[in-house]
């Protein structure tokens, strides 16, 4: 099993986006944010920039990722803004581990509903699949809001 870890480091930047890119569902411009969350956190860290962090590794490698937050409009809710696995070990339900671990977390601090986003094209069916299967509900669906025939699907879950 790999293990879990916390903390990033200037070292896993390369891996975020080599893990981003390998999944084939995310554009360039898109890639470029979570790398910025990763540059924030490093810069600023956890508590000031407002993003954590749970590193799943494999030998030393990151193999997948989540980050994640508190909604700085909330008394209780997080917003879990990427959750990625490397391609080759997406069938290993690491990403299950990833956000159950990311979970943890959030409750651990005090927060008490997270929320995920994600696209509504044919593409994004396996994540949407996914969300529903850990227990995460569709709370809203904003039409056209990321281009023509895409919608925004907003998942929250009571932890």
């Amino acid at each position: 099993m790999p293990e879990v870890s916390f903390e990033i480091t200037t070292a896993d930047r390369p891996a975020f986006e080599k893990i981003l890119a390998s999944s084939g569902f995310f554009y360039d411009f898109e890639i470029e944010v979570a790398l910025s969350l990763a540059d924030e956190t490093l810069a600023q860290g956890e508590e000031k920039s407002g993003y954590y962090w749970v590193r799943l590794l494999e030998e030393g490698e990151v193999i997948g990722f989540a980050t994640f937050g508190p909604n700085p409009s909330s008394v209780h809710s997080w917003d879990i803004y990427w959750l990625a696995v490397q391609q080759e070990h997406r069938s290993k339900h690491y990403g299950s581990v990833i956000l159950k671990e990311t979970e943890n977390r959030i409750r651990s601090v005090g927060g008490k509903i997270a929320w995920i986003e994600t696209s509504g094209r044919p593409l994004y069916e396996p994540t949407r699949h996914f969300y529903l299967k850990n227990d995460y509900e569709l709370e809203a669906t904003l039409r056209e809001f990321y281009g023509p025939g895409d919608p925004k699907l907003v998942y929250r879950k009571v932890l």
